[in-house]
């Protein structure tokens, strides 16, 4: 499946989420790569919504936290075109917006592309 999506700037919380080291062995296990300290958020259009629900629901892979009350998150691999492998990361929260998906790769993505806010990403959903 494929997704398209505007780059957004989020609140700033994707690097200290990133910087947990069982979030990291988990990204690793699941992914295959360690995590660039942040996550890239998609912005997608409405006609596309629809679509990413169906693939958050079957999210399979689970990032357990060590503990029950700090909040995990499921993971969807995926890659940003044209070629940089990437995990969706969707939140154990009911608040998280249905139009946004943030994603996490193992290289800084808006350098390695050359991409800023309000640039379409396009990223292919693996499972």
């Amino acid at each position: 499946m494929i997704l398209h999506g505007a780059l957004s700037s989020g609140v700033g919380r994707g690097a200290e989420f990133m910087a947990i080291e069982w979030v990291r062995a988990g990204l690793q296990r699941i992914a295959g790569f360690l995590p660039y300290p942040g996550t890239v958020n998609l912005t997608l259009p409405a006609n596309e919504v629809a679509m990413w629900r169906e693939v958050r629901e079957r999210a399979a892979w689970s990032l357990a936290p060590p503990s029950p009350d700090v909040c995990g998150a499921r993971v969807v691999r995926a890659v940003i075109a044209p070629d940089v492998a990437a995990a969706i990361v969707v939140p154990d929260i009911t608040a998280h917006p249905d139009h946004l998906i943030e994603v996490v790769a193992p290289v800084h993505v808006r350098s390695r592309l050359g991409v800023r806010d309000g640039d379409m990403l396009t990223l292919t959903v693996r499972g």
